[in-house]
């Protein structure tokens, strides 16, 4: 299943590149909403090769999810991959400057099933597909408005 969502964003390209590569603030939020968050790699720079494990509850049930950054190219793009119980994941956030204060932000989503339940909910989503991707862009949007809506403030820590 393939899900893509393209924003434009008010916001200058290294600022929105700076955003959506901040993992220590999804590792915060994580946390703050109850999710068990674990760092598995020892790297110090962002880089292809980080991981994490997520323990927690996600729409409604206990989950655990493995994240790898697969690929990281300044100013460009980050690739993650994303396994869970049965289901295989593929983020992919590409940024383009439009012009010196805006950005196009593409966000493309690829899962494949694994497992035989994994393929009946895969199934069950393709028949709601039009309905998953107009939640998809909302969620899109209202990341891309956040980011827009924190250019030139001081973000808080913790």
């Amino acid at each position: 299943m393939h899900f893509t969502s393209v924003q434009d964003i008010n916001a200058p390209l290294e600022y929105v590149f700076k955003q959506i590569s901040d993992f220590d603030s999804y590792e915060a939020y994580a946390m703050r909403i109850g999710a068990n968050v674990e760092r598995r790699d020892q790297l110090v720079q962002k880089q292809a090769g980080m991981c994490w494990h997520f323990d927690g509850e996600l729409r409604g049930k206990n989950r655990q999810i493995d994240i790898e950054l697969h690929e990281y190219t300044p100013t460009k793009q980050i690739k993650l991959g994303f396994e869970t119980a049965g289901l295989d994941a593929v983020a992919t956030i590409e940024v383009i400057a439009l012009t010196v204060k805006q950005t196009r932000m593409k966000v493309t989503v690829d899962m494949k099933a694994r497992s035989i339940s994994a393929r009946l909910v895969m199934q069950s989503a393709k028949l709601a597909k039009n309905s998953l991707n107009r939640k998809f862009n909302h969620k899109v949007w209202t990341y891309a408005n956040y980011i827009q809506g924190t250019t030139g403030k001081k973000r808080r820590r913790g």
